[in-house]
Protein backbone atom coordinates (compact mmCIF):
# COMPACT_ATOMS: atom_id res chain seq x y z
CA UNK A 1 0.00 0.00 0.00
CA UNK A 2 2.97 2.26 0.81
CA UNK A 3 4.83 1.58 -2.42
CA UNK A 4 1.44 2.41 -4.47
CA UNK A 5 0.61 5.64 -2.63
CA UNK A 6 4.94 6.78 -2.59
CA UNK A 7 4.19 5.74 -6.88
CA UNK A 8 1.24 7.89 -7.35
CA UNK A 9 3.21 10.49 -5.69
CA UNK A 10 6.11 10.35 -8.15
CA UNK A 11 4.08 9.79 -11.13
CA UNK A 12 1.80 13.38 -10.01
CA UNK A 13 5.28 15.16 -9.81
CA UNK A 14 6.27 14.14 -13.11
CA UNK A 15 3.07 15.19 -14.60
CA UNK A 16 3.47 18.20 -13.10
CA UNK A 17 6.76 18.43 -14.88
CA UNK A 18 8.95 18.97 -11.99
CA UNK A 19 12.06 17.46 -12.77
CA UNK A 20 13.41 14.08 -13.21
CA UNK A 21 10.08 12.45 -12.39
CA UNK A 22 10.43 8.65 -11.11
CA UNK A 23 14.36 9.35 -11.16
CA UNK A 24 13.82 12.06 -8.52
CA UNK A 25 14.18 10.87 -4.83
CA UNK A 26 11.51 11.37 -2.24
CA UNK A 27 10.88 15.28 -0.73
CA UNK A 28 10.19 15.35 2.74
CA UNK A 29 6.82 15.81 2.46
CA UNK A 30 6.05 12.85 0.78
CA UNK A 31 7.91 10.58 3.68
CA UNK A 32 6.05 12.94 6.59
CA UNK A 33 3.05 11.65 4.52
CA UNK A 34 4.12 8.17 4.74
CA UNK A 35 4.96 8.28 8.48
CA UNK A 36 1.57 10.36 8.83
CA UNK A 37 -0.15 6.81 7.44
CA UNK A 38 1.65 4.80 9.33
CA UNK A 39 1.04 6.44 12.72
CA UNK A 40 -2.46 6.55 11.77
CA UNK A 41 -2.32 2.67 11.19
CA UNK A 42 -0.84 1.98 14.43
CA UNK A 43 -3.38 4.10 16.42
CA UNK A 44 -5.88 1.85 15.44
CA UNK A 45 -4.11 -1.32 15.50
CA UNK A 46 -2.37 -1.48 18.82
CA UNK A 47 -6.01 -0.94 20.78
CA UNK A 48 -7.81 -3.32 19.00
CA UNK A 49 -4.68 -6.17 19.65
CA UNK A 50 -4.53 -4.94 23.28
CA UNK A 51 -8.11 -5.67 23.57
CA UNK A 52 -8.69 -8.74 21.50
CA UNK A 53 -5.83 -10.51 23.82
CA UNK A 54 -7.49 -9.57 26.95
CA UNK A 55 -10.65 -10.47 26.05
CA UNK A 56 -8.97 -13.83 24.76
CA UNK A 57 -6.91 -14.25 28.46
CA UNK A 58 -10.93 -13.75 29.95
CA UNK A 59 -12.32 -16.58 27.96
CA UNK A 60 -9.59 -18.95 28.67
CA UNK A 61 -9.85 -17.96 32.38
CA UNK A 62 -13.99 -18.53 32.05
CA UNK A 63 -12.99 -21.83 30.16
CA UNK A 64 -10.85 -23.20 33.03
CA UNK A 65 -13.18 -21.92 35.91
CA UNK A 66 -16.15 -23.48 34.19
CA UNK A 67 -14.22 -27.48 33.73
CA UNK A 68 -12.78 -26.96 37.26
CA UNK A 69 -16.56 -26.26 38.78
CA UNK A 70 -17.87 -29.56 36.62
CA UNK A 71 -15.26 -31.40 37.90
CA UNK A 72 -15.80 -29.82 41.44
CA UNK A 73 -19.40 -31.24 41.17
CA UNK A 74 -18.60 -34.43 40.10
CA UNK A 75 -16.56 -35.02 43.33
CA UNK A 76 -20.04 -33.30 45.20
CA UNK A 77 -22.05 -36.69 43.18
CA UNK A 78 -19.80 -38.75 45.57
CA UNK A 79 -20.60 -37.79 48.95
CA UNK A 80 -23.46 -35.13 48.51
CA UNK A 81 -21.55 -32.19 50.07
CA UNK A 82 -18.19 -30.90 49.74
CA UNK A 83 -16.72 -31.81 53.49
CA UNK A 84 -13.22 -32.66 53.70
CA UNK A 85 -12.48 -31.91 49.67
CA UNK A 86 -9.20 -29.92 49.79
CA UNK A 87 -6.97 -29.41 46.81
CA UNK A 88 -5.67 -32.27 47.13
CA UNK A 89 -9.04 -34.17 46.58
CA UNK A 90 -9.55 -32.17 43.55
CA UNK A 91 -6.50 -32.10 42.12
CA UNK A 92 -6.73 -36.61 42.27
CA UNK A 93 -10.04 -35.85 39.89
CA UNK A 94 -8.65 -32.65 37.78
CA UNK A 95 -4.55 -33.03 37.84
CA UNK A 96 -4.95 -29.99 34.80
CA UNK A 97 -5.51 -27.69 37.62
CA UNK A 98 -3.45 -25.93 39.67
CA UNK A 99 -5.46 -26.91 42.57
CA UNK A 100 -4.70 -24.24 46.06
CA UNK A 101 -6.01 -23.40 49.28
CA UNK A 102 -8.93 -20.91 49.33
CA UNK A 103 -7.03 -18.68 51.68
CA UNK A 104 -4.25 -18.55 48.85
CA UNK A 105 -4.53 -16.28 45.76
CA UNK A 106 -3.62 -17.10 42.14
CA UNK A 107 -1.51 -14.46 40.64
CA UNK A 108 0.46 -13.52 37.90
CA UNK A 109 2.95 -16.49 37.88
CA UNK A 110 -0.05 -19.07 38.23
CA UNK A 111 -0.92 -22.00 35.40
CA UNK A 112 -4.28 -22.79 35.46
CA UNK A 113 -4.61 -21.98 39.02
CA UNK A 114 -7.89 -22.79 40.83
CA UNK A 115 -8.04 -21.36 44.25
CA UNK A 116 -10.90 -23.30 45.84
CA UNK A 117 -13.03 -22.97 49.58
CA UNK A 118 -15.38 -25.20 50.73
CA UNK A 119 -19.02 -23.41 52.13
CA UNK A 120 -21.24 -24.21 55.04
CA UNK A 121 -24.83 -22.61 53.84
CA UNK A 122 -27.81 -23.91 55.95
CA UNK A 123 -26.02 -25.68 58.60
CA UNK A 124 -22.66 -26.24 60.67
CA UNK A 125 -20.53 -28.44 58.42
CA UNK A 126 -23.33 -28.84 55.71
CA UNK A 127 -20.15 -28.35 53.13
CA UNK A 128 -22.77 -27.65 50.74
CA UNK A 129 -20.75 -25.12 48.65
CA UNK A 130 -18.13 -24.39 46.91
CA UNK A 131 -16.11 -20.96 45.74
CA UNK A 132 -13.77 -20.99 42.71
CA UNK A 133 -11.20 -18.42 41.68
CA UNK A 134 -8.78 -18.07 39.39
CA UNK A 135 -6.38 -14.98 37.51
CA UNK A 136 -6.57 -13.79 33.73
CA UNK A 137 -3.03 -12.06 33.60
CA UNK A 138 -3.66 -9.85 30.68
CA UNK A 139 -6.02 -7.18 31.72
CA UNK A 140 -5.23 -8.43 35.48
CA UNK A 141 -8.80 -9.57 36.40
CA UNK A 142 -10.26 -12.67 39.03
CA UNK A 143 -12.92 -14.67 37.99
CA UNK A 144 -15.14 -16.46 40.45
CA UNK A 145 -17.97 -18.93 40.21
CA UNK A 146 -19.71 -20.57 43.29
CA UNK A 147 -21.67 -23.53 43.42
CA UNK A 148 -24.81 -23.42 46.13
CA UNK A 149 -26.12 -26.86 46.56
CA UNK A 150 -28.61 -25.34 48.90
CA UNK A 151 -30.38 -21.95 49.91
CA UNK A 152 -27.71 -19.94 51.86
CA UNK A 153 -28.59 -18.67 55.68
CA UNK A 154 -27.44 -16.23 57.77
CA UNK A 155 -25.87 -16.58 61.29
CA UNK A 156 -24.41 -19.97 59.91
CA UNK A 157 -21.53 -21.33 62.36
CA UNK A 158 -18.60 -23.05 59.80
CA UNK A 159 -16.24 -25.54 60.80
CA UNK A 160 -13.48 -25.11 59.74
CA UNK A 161 -11.71 -25.05 56.65
CA UNK A 162 -15.48 -24.38 56.11
CA UNK A 163 -16.48 -20.90 55.24
CA UNK A 164 -19.51 -19.42 56.35
CA UNK A 165 -21.09 -18.10 52.83
CA UNK A 166 -23.98 -16.16 54.34
CA UNK A 167 -26.30 -14.16 52.08
CA UNK A 168 -23.76 -12.00 49.71
CA UNK A 169 -26.08 -9.62 47.11
CA UNK A 170 -27.29 -11.54 43.75
CA UNK A 171 -26.38 -15.57 45.70
CA UNK A 172 -29.50 -15.81 47.70
CA UNK A 173 -30.30 -19.53 46.59
CA UNK A 174 -29.19 -22.40 45.78
CA UNK A 175 -26.75 -22.92 42.14
CA UNK A 176 -24.40 -21.48 40.19
CA UNK A 177 -23.14 -17.72 40.59
CA UNK A 178 -20.36 -15.26 39.38
CA UNK A 179 -18.16 -12.73 39.45
CA UNK A 180 -15.47 -10.73 38.35
CA UNK A 181 -13.03 -8.62 40.27
CA UNK A 182 -11.11 -5.92 38.68
CA UNK A 183 -8.11 -3.41 38.71
CA UNK A 184 -9.83 -0.08 38.94
CA UNK A 185 -13.21 1.18 39.76
CA UNK A 186 -15.40 2.93 42.44
CA UNK A 187 -15.99 -0.16 45.14
CA UNK A 188 -12.07 0.37 46.25
CA UNK A 189 -12.28 -2.88 48.95
CA UNK A 190 -9.65 -5.24 49.54
CA UNK A 191 -5.75 -3.90 48.35
CA UNK A 192 -4.68 -2.12 45.63
CA UNK A 193 -3.53 -5.78 43.86
CA UNK A 194 -5.96 -7.63 42.39
CA UNK A 195 -3.93 -10.80 42.26
CA UNK A 196 -3.28 -10.59 45.95
CA UNK A 197 -7.10 -10.73 46.34
CA UNK A 198 -8.24 -13.64 43.61
CA UNK A 199 -8.70 -16.37 46.63
CA UNK A 200 -12.26 -17.54 46.90
CA UNK A 201 -12.12 -16.67 50.59
CA UNK A 202 -11.91 -13.12 49.20
CA UNK A 203 -15.35 -13.71 47.61
CA UNK A 204 -16.62 -15.47 50.49
CA UNK A 205 -15.51 -12.76 53.18
CA UNK A 206 -16.06 -9.33 51.64
CA UNK A 207 -19.47 -8.15 52.82
CA UNK A 208 -19.72 -6.27 49.71
CA UNK A 209 -18.93 -8.77 46.61
CA UNK A 210 -21.95 -8.95 44.25
CA UNK A 211 -22.29 -12.23 42.46
CA UNK A 212 -24.36 -12.58 38.81
CA UNK A 213 -26.32 -15.84 37.40
CA UNK A 214 -23.59 -15.77 34.06
CA UNK A 215 -20.12 -14.11 32.81
CA UNK A 216 -21.70 -11.53 30.95
CA UNK A 217 -23.81 -10.07 33.87
CA UNK A 218 -20.96 -10.93 36.85
CA UNK A 219 -20.79 -7.41 38.28
CA UNK A 220 -16.85 -6.10 38.85
CA UNK A 221 -16.22 -5.80 42.18
CA UNK A 222 -13.17 -3.05 42.09
CA UNK A 223 -10.48 -3.53 44.18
Amino acid sequence: MLQSLLQRAREARSELGDGEGLEEGFTLIELMVVLLIIAILLAIAIPTFLGVTGSASDRAAQSNLTNALTEAKAVFQNTSNYVGDTPAVFAGSAPEFGWISGTTACSTTSVNCISMETLDLATTNDGLGVTLATYSAKDNTCWFAVDLESNPATGVTATAPDVAFGTPSGATAAGVYYAELSGAGSLNVGSSNVNSDCSAHYADTTASFKWASTYAGAAKASD
